[in-house]
């Protein structure tokens, strides 16, 4: 079976047009399982006030949008840090390992994928100490 460049050029168009129908399709999956989130103005985003750290249909559907660049994104750094620490091992005869698990964590550390808590708040950004 052979694939024209000219299906996989319609394929990608298709793609791209479909894009933006995929945060309706999440704003209405979550209506469904959370009731409606309609507003008395007819909105369907639903705002949260300051004190609350519950995740909205918004932060739903940002959290799937950012991971479509957030987890290759990790995928690639991690790979990244973990040739540099295989490097700085190498380099150094392995003396440097306190550096080289520093390097490590920070390309493979940490959530590999983004949830609606992240956004919200409710799951707080994490810090990174180098110096310990």
């Amino acid at each position: 079976m052979t694939i024209t460049r000219w299906q996989c050029a319609v394929l990608a168009v298709v793609v791209m047009l479909a894009a933006p129908y995929a945060a309706w399709l999440s704003v209405a999956e979550a209506q469904q399982r959370q009731g409606s989130t309609v507003d008395s103005s007819g909105s369907i985003l639903s705002y949260q006030t300051e004190e609350s750290l519950e995740p909205t249909a918004g932060d739903a559907v940002g959290a799937g949008l950012m991971n479509v660049v957030y987890v290759p994104g990790k995928a690639i750094l991690c790979t990244i840090g973990t040739a540099a620490t295989v490097g700085l091992l190498l380099v150094t005869f392995g003396t440097a390992y306190t550096a080289a698990k520093k390097v490590f964590r920070e390309g493979c550390g940490g959530d590999w994928v983004l949830t609606p808590e992240h956004l919200s708040g409710a799951i707080p950004k994490p810090t990174y100490d180098y110096m310990d």
